[in-house]
């Protein structure tokens, strides 16, 4: 039996809330966390046929990109978006979530399944870096050091550039007395006890700190655990917005523009070409809408950006710039993202997860 809650718990794990912006909506949009689910649709965009469809495959978890609540609400039109498909959704019992930012910003996101539909080699570099890094430090008793270390390595911590496992161990001393109520691991209680230690200390994606704390919890042997966690400078690897990777062969601007279509299957438009005759072979490519990183894309040493939503005056800024910029359509390049969220989800829970048919 899976409850919407186990859902909703699988998903964070892939588009952790906290990547998510401030004025965004990720999350529980409509429903009861402990009805249950019994099979998954996920869909770009809250539209009508998305529900229709979830009618006629007996879906009753709807997993949306983009919100259907963007804002707060002072009043609900049940008769106008999105009051209507907020309605459809109560009267039908459906559960639905949306992982806007929080999957733009996500490790293997939005972008990277962009990057790997236009076929970009990697490694992969962000465009516009997310998220924040915290320092976890742990007393243990040296006997039990390896299996905390494992226990956090396995949480996602220790990750520096290529570098996993990464931890420092300083040796001490640990003090501490028991109460009456105590069942010490080292010692008796009621006695001050004094036992070699060691200050195990790694970094950790702020996302995943609940887990990896949980993590050293379970595999410390002391009824209770003396633990820190302090604020870092820096970004959790792959977390941002925007991936930078090289084509296979270097193009021409029309070149890449017949590319990307025939990638995504959806027209695209050259709408910066500020060399006409270049080479472009470094290629930025950010899912939705992309205007407001030109400037860090321009930065990046990319010869184009593929992206969607450019305005005028951002294919004036980017022809300033030197970038030749390719507007893909908001949707078409979003959507390759979808197929990847439901198989990851698919291998967290145990019920169908199926991607929509509508494609916008």
């Amino acid at each position: 039996m899976v409850f919407a809650s186990d859902v909703i718990q699988a998903i964070e794990r892939i588009a952790p809330p906290s990547l998510a912006e401030t004025w965004d909506n990720c999350g529980l949009q409509v429903g009861d966390p402990s009805s249950r689910t019994s099979r998954i649709l996920v869909a770009l965009t809250p539209l009508p046929e998305v529900f229709d469809e979830a009618e006629e495959t007996g879906a009753d978890f709807l997993l949306f990109h983009h919100p259907l609540i963007f804002g707060g609400i002072e009043s609900l039109d049940t008769g106008s978006y999105p009051g209507d498909l907020v309605s459809r959704a109560i009267r039908s019992g459906l559960t639905v979530y949306a992982a806007h930012t929080s999957y733009d910003a996500a490790p293997d996101g939005v972008s990277v399944a962009l990057a790997g539909a236009l076929g970009l080699g990697g490694p992969l570099e962000v465009v516009a870096p997310r998220g924040w890094l915290r320092k976890l430090v742990v007393f243990v008793p040296e006997d039990y050091v390896e299996a905390v270390a494992d226990a956090l390595s396995d949480a996602g911590a220790g990750e520096i550039g290529d570098y996993t496992h990464c931890t420092f161990r300083t040796p001490g001393t640990g003090a501490f007395l028991g109460g009456e109520a105590s069942d010490p691991y080292l010692g008796e209680k009621g006695r001050l006890e004094r036992a070699p230690e060691i200050r195990l200390e790694t970094v950790i994606p702020a996302h995943l700190i609940g887990r990896a704390t949980e993590a050293a919890v379970a595999a410390h042997p002391y009824e209770e655990t003396a633990l820190d966690v302090y604020s870092i400078e820096g970004h959790p690897k792959g977390c941002g917005y925007g991936r930078i990777g090289m084509l296979p062969d270097p193009m021409t601007p029309d070149r890449l523009v017949d590319h990307v279509s025939e990638r995504l299957g959806f027209p695209a438009r050259l709408v910066a070409d500020p060399d006409p005759g270049r080479r472009i072979e470094r290629v930025a490519a950010l899912g939705g809408s992309g205007g407001s990183f030109l400037r860090q894309v321009a930065a990046s040493g990319a010869d184009a950006y593929v992206t969607g939503d450019i305005d005028y005056h951002d294919a004036l800024l980017a022809e300033s710039l030197g970038l030749s910029v390719i507007d893909a359509g908001h949707a078409a390049t979003e959507l390759p993202s979808l197929q990847p969220l439901a198989q990851r989800l698919a291998g967290l829970v145990d019920v169908p997860v199926e991607v929509s048919r509508v494609q916008r």
